[in-house]
């Protein structure tokens, strides 16, 4: 263990204890990783700052009281992921594109390319967004960091390794995550993956280029065409067609 390591180690012991210098210490110290783990989910710095300042609060009052069964990190990310939850929750799950992030288009006939480009881009940084939203909405801590981590190029084995987990806990948390991202979107906001034409489209090339194992059944099929009945049989549909779906 290193010096660092062994710093925080004691810092935590004495924060555990009450001691008020070691826990400014401490939070001053994950406040840098509690805002990069906030930032690329939440719209801008001012609500990052914000969400980064509640974090800390509730971290500093529950840890005298706390006793830890998961690593410092893993309970610290878990309350920065229920707090970014909870502020979604707060807000509507659409997040609408500004007027002020538009091109002015007055007095021009169509978009010119550039335009056209901004756009596009503000169109993709609504979906990753909403995508974000529901990610805090329906998936525990766990698996938001390992789906995020994942989609970022990080291997499972260096996910579980970051993050204190074996192998295939981390793949189960990536897999039931998945699901349950999709499952919403199937079941809530379909027009992320193209509406019901998306989804048939989905379903056609996953009987065209799927594998035996990866087809879906009569009931699975039936679950994705008529989201809400069995959860349990939409999400392992989800699991077969989701790399098949364009969002």
């Amino acid at each position: 263990m290193g010096a660092d390591e062994e710093q925080k180690d004691r810092w935590l012991e004495a924060a555990q204890q009450g001691d008020e210098q070691a826990i400014d210490r401490l939070l001053a110290h994950y406040r840098p990783l509690v805002f990069r783990y906030l930032r690329p989910r939440l719209r801008n710095e001012e609500d990052c700052h914000d969400l980064t300042q509640e974090v800390l609060i509730r971290v500093a009052q529950a840890l005298p009281h706390t006793v830890l069964q998961a690593s410092f990190e893993q309970w610290l990310f878990r309350i920065a992921a229920n707090c970014l939850r909870t502020f979604y929750q707060q807000r509507s799950k659409i997040i609408e594109i500004p007027l002020a992030d538009l091109p002015d288009l007055q007095g021009t006939i169509g978009f010119q390319p550039q335009e056209t480009e901004l756009i596009e881009q503000v169109a993709r940084q609504q979906v990753q967004q909403q995508l974000h939203a529901i990610l805090a909405q329906v998936c525990s801590a766990n698996e938001q960091q390992v789906i995020l981590l994942h989609a970022e190029g990080e291997s499972l084995e260096a996910i579980a390794q970051r993050l204190h987990l074996n192998r295939s806990t981390t793949r189960t948390h990536l897999m039931r995550g998945r699901a349950k991202v999709v499952a919403y979107i199937i079941q809530y906001e379909p027009s992320l993956v193209g509406g019901t034409e998306g989804i048939e489209r989905a379903i056609a090339r996953l009987r065209a280029e799927g594998g035996p194992r990866e087809q879906l059944t009569m009931l699975e099929l039936e679950a994705l065409r008529r989201p809400g009945r069995n959860q349990k049989r939409l999400r392992n549909a989800c699991l077969k067609v989701a790399r098949f779906l364009a969002v």
